[in-house]
């Protein structure tokens, strides 16, 4: 089934888009705490990193590319608007990220290849919940694409610590919502949506196989297990 630009769930956010991220990462924060005795605490930092550094964004300049040839063709006049910022952000030579951090959590745990788990319900679900009480704010599953509302690339970086402090795992994925388009490469049309990661089933990397610059952003607020989120090309300032 081939997708188009148009996207329910992040359209649903596109009214308060700073407040709906705010209030969705927190939530599933508080709903993954870890440790009952202690708060959990949430770090927020907007950064900048020369390109070089974050080489993962310039990786999706072909399918950014070709998505807005997929929308022009279609005379979706927003949606090349959309692709012709974005081609623009992944050529500049830095890029901002829209930092969040979370610790005393458990992080996003469950196998990543699913079906159950918050890893596999925010990486790879459309619609999943996995929440510790199912009557938690936001058990319906759709908080997920608040995040993508905010990047000029409509793309997020997931990055998590779970386990123990005796064995602990760290996962790394990215994804991008953009469209269906004929790959260049293959001459196939593509899904809606992509990953950054093992082009093998679309699996998340871990541990050394990770990019240095999301556990560097990571380790200047704590070093405890939990989640990161990254957005990256947000139209944010710090103020």
């Amino acid at each position: 089934i081939a997708a188009g630009f148009n996207d329910g769930a992040i359209d649903h956010f596109k009214g308060q888009r700073l407040s709906s991220l705010i209030r969705e990462v927190i939530q599933n924060s508080l709903d993954a705490k870890e440790r009952a005795d202690s708060p959990v605490r949430i770090y927020i930092d907007l950064v900048e990193l020369d390109a070089s550094a974050c080489p993962e964004i310039g990786e999706l300049y072909e399918a950014l590319k070709q998505s807005r040839d997929a929308a022009a063709e279609q005379n979706v006049t927003h949606a090349v608007s959309f692709y012709d910022l974005a081609l623009g952000e992944v050529k500049s030579n830095s890029v901002n990220f829209l930092c969040l951090h979370d610790e005393n959590t458990t992080g996003l745990t469950g196998d990543l290849d699913g079906p159950g788990g918050s890893w596999f319900a925010l990486t790879k679900g459309a619609g999943l919940s996995q929440k510790s009480d199912p009557g938690s704010l936001g058990s319906f599953g759709h908080g997920s694409k608040a995040p993508f509302t905010m990047s000029n690339l409509r793309s997020v970086f997931y990055y998590t610590e779970i386990g123990s402090d005796a064995h602990s795992t760290v996962r790394f994925q990215g994804k991008s919502i953009l469209q269906s388009h004929k790959d260049s490469s293959t001459g196939q049309v593509t899904q809606g949506t992509g990953f950054y990661g093992y082009a093998s089933g679309c699996r998340a990397l871990e541990n050394e196989n990770i990019p240095r610059w999301p556990g560097k952003l990571r380790e200047k607020h704590t070093l405890k297990r939990g989640t990161s989120i990254y957005v990256p090309a947000t139209d944010y300032s710090v103020d």
